[in-house]
Formats: structure tokens, C-alpha cells, sequence
């Protein structure tokens, strides 16, 4: 069975769940940095608009950090809709922001 596409203005991962987040996202740290990704010291900004190239555990970390975030997820969506539940996505969202953050700091 294949994932439908997303909708037009949903996130690139939106409706992909653990199992397809990995045949995803195989491509994102193949090849040479584009000008995000600094090549020494990055000056301290809240907005980051510069980041610095990983380990490759730094970068297993993430991805099994950004894959439980996605087991939770589905876990939230066999709890009735409303808005409790809205707000325990938001938290989910934010918590993986501030983790995937420091992480990359």
C-alpha cells in the first residue's frame, strides 16, 4: 500500500509515518552543504540562520528522536479529536523544536 501524496500547502512529511519516514528523508544529508550549513564557528542567533554539519551519531539522534515524535503522533490521532488533543500536538511539536534545537546548537 502506498502513502498518498500530501495536499498542496501540507508539510513535506505530513501523512508519512514511521515506517516511511526513513524512505523519506534518505536524501536530506547526501551531498555538498548549500550556503545554510557554516563552515566554521556560527555566531549565536535565536534565528540560526546558519547551521553546522552533524556527526553521523548527531545525525542518528535526530532521526530517531523526529521518528518517535512520529510514533507519537499516531498515537494522538486514535484519541478523539478536540481540542486537548490539539493541544498535546502543539506540545509534541515543541518539544521536538527544542530538542532537535539544542541538539544542533
Amino acid at each position: 500500500m502506498e502513502a498518498e501524496a500530501p495536499s498542496a500547502g501540507a508539510p513535506a512529511n505530513a501523512g508519512v509515518g514511521a515506517a516511511g519516514l526513513s524512505q523519506h528523508k534518505s536524501h536530506v544529508y547526501e551531498g555538498k552543504p548549500d550556503g545554510r550549513q557554516a563552515g566554521g564557528l556560527i555566531p549565536v542567533s535565536r534565528f540560526r540562520p546558519q547551521y553546522r554539519a552533524l556527526t553521523d551519531e548527531e545525525k542518528s539522534l535526530h532521526d530517531q528522536l523526529k521518528s518517535k515524535a512520529v510514533e507519537l503522533e499516531e498515537l494522538y490521532a486514535k484519541v478523539k479529536p478536540g481540542r486537548y488533543n490539539a493541544l498535546a500536538i502543539t506540545s509534541l511539536e515543541q518539544s521536538v523544536m527544542w530538542i532537535v534545537k539544542e541538539l544542533t546548537s
